[in-house]
């Protein structure tokens, strides 16, 4: 069976209201710019929609996209929750890290450390909860 991406992540944090503008000022610099409310319950087993007055969850999808289902980002509230120890890497073009390592820290990341290795072009950060993330342009394998 063929590999084909990922389809979507659900992020869990402990609390929605400290990093939902930064993964929205992300996401809409990274195209994900179509936001849908939900309210899901502990452990995902019930997921409904939901209106912009009640929720604990948000997906950020990407737009007009034809052919395929369209990829989301979702972030959602639930008790207990810890910061991620592993890191999501989002893929960018080399020539956007230097604005990327402007603006980070204007949306509100943390911890922003920019890699020096010339064979793996990234810049390191924490969203405001602790999570680790980075944007990287890989270069493709000789």
């Amino acid at each position: 069976m063929p590999y084909l991406g990922i389809d979507h992540i659900d992020l869990r944090v402990p609390a929605l209201g400290a990093v939902e503008a930064f993964y929205d000022a992300l996401f809409q610099r990274l195209g994900l710019t179509r936001r849908k409310y939900s309210r899901v319950e502990t452990g995902g087993a019930a997921w409904e929609d939901a209106t912009e007055a009640d929720y604990n969850a948000v997906e950020w999808y990407e737009d007009d996209v034809q052919g395929r289902a369209a990829l989301f980002f979702g972030v959602i509230e639930e008790e207990g929750a810890q910061p991620a120890r592993g890191r999501i890497a989002f893929a960018v073009t080399a020539d956007s890290l230097d604005d990327w390592e402007r603006v980070l820290p204007t949306l509100g990341a943390r911890e922003i450390e920019r890699n020096q290795e010339a064979w793996y072009p990234a810049i390191f950060f924490t969203d405001p909860l602790g999570t680790r993330l980075e944007v990287c342009a890989r270069l493709p394998r000789p």
